[in-house]
């Protein structure tokens, strides 16, 4: 329905200052990623000093969506990557006619700050960031030749942050590579686009089985659909994001396909940070969650290996 509440039906506890929360030790795993198991929340941290972070410079290399990004460090603390200036995220305007809304529109205390510094965790299990050392390990342990992003808007918008990520990375070459591939299934323009019964015929005959038995190596990820808050073309409403995703996930999981979920990632943020002020294209802080759960699935057990 379109008063769906992000949380509805799950449990949580209010801690007092004084609490102390069990520490999780177990490293996230995709089940972790299900719907009806993910539980988390953004946590903030204090605003780190130059003794760890180098200051916060803007990232101006070109990308096919030109938004504000923060300039990535790649051999610093990877968790610096987490600073945000959100007094700059998602001012700027593509579409017609919402140069007139975007500085004119209420916005929430979040949009007022220039020194956020918070990441997502789940309740039950660890993500790790990783930096330019441990993503070159694992390129080379897995023998990755490409990383290629799929889909269509929002892909560009994982893409900037994408590139910050793998800017000073060394791809694989010669005999027995793989290829890993991160898609969007073209959401949302699929919301409005698309039927359920016309999306699903897309992801049962469009989506091969891509599992080891086809004797593939390559690795496929696909991202679900946003926490949206608009309505800015027909049917794109926040409960139809969360239907064709499950929907997605239940016939492409069996096919070998590896669900990140940016559903839960994206909630917080949905209206603070949405690039193009249309309620969709979510920017900042969500996506760099996103890719950051991306490079802990593709690495993280064999970095382990090497702990």
């Amino acid at each position: 329905s379109d008063d769906l509440v992000f949380g509805s039906g799950i449990k949580f506890r209010i801690l007092s200052e004084d609490s102390v929360e069990p520490t999780a030790k177990r490293h996230c795993n995709l089940e972790d990623e299900k719907f009806d198991v993910s539980n988390g929340r953004w946590v903030r941290h204090p605003y780190p000093d130059g003794s760890m972070c180098s200051p916060m410079d803007v990232d101006r290399s070109p990308a096919k969506f030109q938004y504000h990004r923060p300039f990535y460090h790649g051999r610093e603390n990877a968790t610096c990557w987490h600073r945000e200036d959100l007094t700059k995220v998602a001012t700027s305007c593509f579409e017609s006619g919402c140069r007139f809304v975007t500085n004119h529109r209420w916005v929430t205390n979040l949009k007022r700050e220039s020194k956020f510094f918070g990441m997502w965790q789940q309740y039950q299990c660890l993500y790790v960031p990783i930096g330019d050392k441990e993503i070159q390990r694992c390129i080379e342990k897995k023998k990755i030749s490409n990383i290629e992003l799929r889909g269509k808007s929002l892909k560009n918008v994982v893409d900037g942050y994408m590139a910050q990520k793998l800017r000073n990375i060394g791809m694989a070459e010669g005999v027995g590579t793989r290829s890993v591939y991160l898609d969007t299934l073209a959401m949302p323009h699929v919301l409005w686009h698309n039927s359920l019964a016309a999306y699903r015929q897309v992801l049962e005959n469009g989506m091969p089985n891509v599992t080891e038995a086809t004797g593939s190596k390559d690795e496929y990820y696909w991202i679900s659909g946003f926490y949206c808050t608009s309505e800015r073309e027909p049917h794109t409403r926040l409960d139809r994001s969360l239907q064709f995703s499950k929907m997605a996930y239940d016939i492409l999981t069996p096919k070998g396909y590896k669900m990140l979920n940016a559903f839960d990632v994206t909630a917080a943020f949905t209206f603070d940070s949405d690039s193009q002020g249309d309620g969709l294209h979510i920017s900042g802080p969500s996506i760099k969650v996103v890719v950051d759960k991306f490079f802990h699935h593709l690495c993280d057990g064999v970095l382990l290996e090497d702990s």
